[in-house]
């Protein structure tokens, strides 16, 4: 398993961090992957999303499914599926979940962005490993982008 992460504390209660980072209509404000979010399905736990982006210059498209949802803590969605220029993405990982955790730090927030990546070979782990400066670049521009998405 693969796991990168990154933690920023953010000047607000957990319950209004909350509100922007459950809500798949506001990923593009403060979730640099992602230029728009659209729920397909269902709320909460089982809420299945599909996240639209850009990776390496190219259009993307990543199908969620929300499998963790406790209010003020955690929301993680799973990948279910990848695709860019609408072709199915090469497959580097088993599974995919990326979460977003958060933890009350006095009247601010400590707000930690979580990637898990299971690699479906040793090769494609060690590409994933390559790539992650890139991923983990972009996690910490979503942690500078949220406080201005809570205003």
């Amino acid at each position: 398993m693969i796991e990168l992460a990154r933690s920023a504390e953010v000047p607000a209660p957990p319950m209004q961090v909350w509100a922007v980072v459950a809500d798949a209509r506001r990923a593009p404000d403060w979730f640099s992957f992602a230029e728009r979010t659209d729920v397909v399905s269902g709320s909460g736990k089982g809420e299945r999303r599909r996240q639209h982006g850009r990776w390496d210059g190219k259009r993307s498209e990543i199908d969620q499914e929300v499998v963790e949802f406790v209010p003020g803590e955690v929301i993680a969605w799973k990948h279910t599926a990848e695709r860019v220029d609408g072709k199915d993405a090469p497959k580097f990982a088993a599974s995919a979940v990326f979460r977003v955790e958060l933890a009350a730090a006095g009247d601010s927030t400590l707000v930690t962005l979580r990637l898990l990546q299971e690699p479906v070979s040793f090769l494609h782990g060690l590409a994933i490993r390559m790539g992650a400066r890139s991923i983990t670049a972009r996690m910490e521009e979503s942690l500078a982008r949220l406080p201005r998405a809570l205003d």
